[in-house]
């Protein structure tokens, strides 16, 4: 799948709408937090780690235009397009098609910033799917029974067996979404969503079933049945590593070399606390331990262990990402104090997050460790990770 999308991924194009004027809601519901972090970043960060799209642009009210953007300062948000939305989500959704660049053979997805809870593999499933098809929609089968009502009463139940709950993200061959939009622009805003625009010009529109949590943000209870359920999928894992070491000519720590008149004993260049996070992640994973994928061989002698890093990072499924790294190195000298910036600055973009979510702590022994302070030192890596729906 990873390898269909880097050669498919100029054809994919993402709108998120987060332009409402959250009226219901009573606020700006795109910019709520949950777990310290805007609802509309989830779904940016869903798409941006599927790794398939050329171009995610973002739609938001002209009052949160001073607002986003300084909450997207990350390199990786770098090439978010952001536009001024329209006063409906269908004027929103073509503002945002209107700044598509290049020519019209993408398939643009479109989903509502305000579905935090989509998930990179659901968008993996809708691409692979929508492979053939003009138009796909994400949606459910309706399980409950339905009634339909009248001043009250009910009047009849209805034949369930036909219908279905639509989703975002929607996707359309960009030529399809410009012909709607040809011939109905003037009443774009007559249609509930962008799948009923194009079936009303005659096209076909097929459903993707998703059987994963997407539940779409209305009320303020939602936000906490979704913060709940995000705490729910969230894992840990423990890493500890330990070498000897004697006199050389500096020490590796998060891939970072600090110069000083000591060498880590090891087979690879014996960098503690990369081990101890590799160690963390198989943990969490399952996936064994770091002396199982790279054993004391000659391919593995001296290698660096940032290359051994990258090699588990590879392994983590795409709904999966790190949600905070707390980290002790246990050494007596050199301290690390001084060296914290330039190890985040290492490690964060390996493991694909950002410097504020990895925590490094120097600690000394004060006579008592389990470690020989004299002869050696050592790592404990606290991970946490995030499994998404």
């Amino acid at each position: 799948m990873e390898t269909q999308c880097l050669l498919h991924k100029m054809k994919n194009i993402a709108i998120i709408v987060g332009a409402g004027s959250g009226e219901r809601f009573g606020s700006y519901k795109q910019v709520e937090m949950i777990n310290n972090k805007p609802v509309y970043k989830y779904s940016i960060d869903a798409f941006l780690e599927s790794d398939c799209f050329s171009q995610i642009i973002l739609a938001i009210p002209k009052k949160l235009l001073s607002v986003v953007p300084n909450q997207l300062t990350e390199d990786k948000y770098k090439d978010i397009i952001i536009c001024e939305g329209g006063n409906t989500r269908a004027q929103s959704v073509y503002n945002a098609f209107s700044k598509i660049k290049g020519n019209n053979k993408n398939k643009v997805f479109i989903h509502d910033a305000a579905r935090p809870l989509i998930s990179t593999q659901t968008i993996l499933n809708l691409i692979h799917f929508s492979k053939k098809e003009n138009a796909a929609v994400l949606a459910k089968k309706i399980n409950e029974t339905v009634k339909s009502v009248k001043e009250g009463q009910t009047r009849f139940t209805v034949d369930r067996s036909t219908l279905w709950t639509a989703e975002t993200p929607q996707v359309f061959n960009q030529e399809i979404l410009q012909d709607a939009y040809d011939r109905k622009l003037d009443k774009i805003d007559e249609y509930s969503d962008e799948a009923s625009l194009v079936e009303e010009c005659g096209y076909k529109v097929k459903i993707c079933e998703n059987k994963s949590l997407n539940t779409k943000i209305t009320t303020k209870e939602d936000i906490d049945l979704i913060s709940k359920n995000m705490i729910d999928n969230v894992f840990f894992g423990l890493g500890i590593d330990c070498h000897s070491l004697e006199k050389g000519t500096g020490i590796i720590i998060g891939g970072y070399e600090i110069k000083c008149n000591l060498k880590s004993v090891a087979h690879s260049d014996g960098d503690v606390l990369t081990h101890a996070i590799i160690d963390a992640l198989c943990g969490a994973l399952n996936l064994g331990d770091i002396g199982q994928h790279f054993p004391n061989t000659p391919k593995n002698k001296n290698i660096s262990s940032i290359k051994l890093l990258e090699e588990i990072m590879s392994l983590i499924p795409k709904n999966i990402s790190i949600v905070n790294i707390d980290a002790s190195v246990v050494l007596n000298s050199p301290k690390i104090s001084k060296y914290k910036s330039k190890i985040t600055s290492t490690l964060a973009p390996i493991l694909k997050i950002s410097e504020s979510q990895i925590s490094i702590k120097g600690i000394t022994s004060n006579g008592l460790s389990f470690i020989d302070m004299k002869n050696g030192w050592g790592a404990e890596v606290i991970i946490s990770l995030k499994r998404w729906k």
